[in-house]
């Protein structure tokens, strides 16, 4: 149980460096320009008057769902390896063991599903031109967020 336990804790901490970095390297790049947004992240800026209003409020909109999701996945992440750490003290009732790998289990599942849909946010945000990857993201990450809703009441 010891050994399932250090490599789930080594796909737990896995996820968080990819959230952490995704977090960091975000979709569309940062403001380069002398502006007063210089630093900030390029699909936050974006302005939402004139034609191109509608599409930039939906891509802003989801770069702002791709944080939030990356955010909860890093967070769920950097839980288990808490969890997994406090369970690699020497605990003699294997009962509680089982918990702790259980309870590892379960936040290191739902952070995947979380770096899934942020995965797939940030794509919509930075490929919001194409018609069939739009229907394809928004029906696969509406399904996700569905059940990870209903998995967390």
């Amino acid at each position: 149980m010891k050994k399932t336990m250090k490599s789930h804790m080594i796909v737990a901490a896995l996820i968080a460096t990819v959230t952490f970095a995704a977090g960091f390297t975000l979709p569309g790049g940062y403001v380069q320009s002398g502006s007063n947004n210089q630093g900030m992240a390029v699909l936050s800026t974006l302005p939402t008057n004139g034609t191109d209003g509608y599409l930039a409020a939906v891509t802003r909109e989801n770069f702002e769902s791709f944080v939030r999701e990356d955010s909860i996945a890093m967070l769920l992440s950097m839980s288990a390896i808490v969890i997994y750490f406090i369970a690699s003290f020497p605990i003699k009732d294997m009962r509680t063991v089982g918990t702790y790998l259980l309870l590892g289990n379960i936040l290191t599942l739902l952070a995947m599903l979380a770096m899934v849909i942020a995965f797939l946010d940030g794509l919509l945000a930075v490929v919001s031109t194409s018609s069939f990857l739009d229907r394809i993201t928004i029906l696969t990450s509406r399904q996700l967020a569905k059940y990870e809703t209903t998995k967390e009441v």
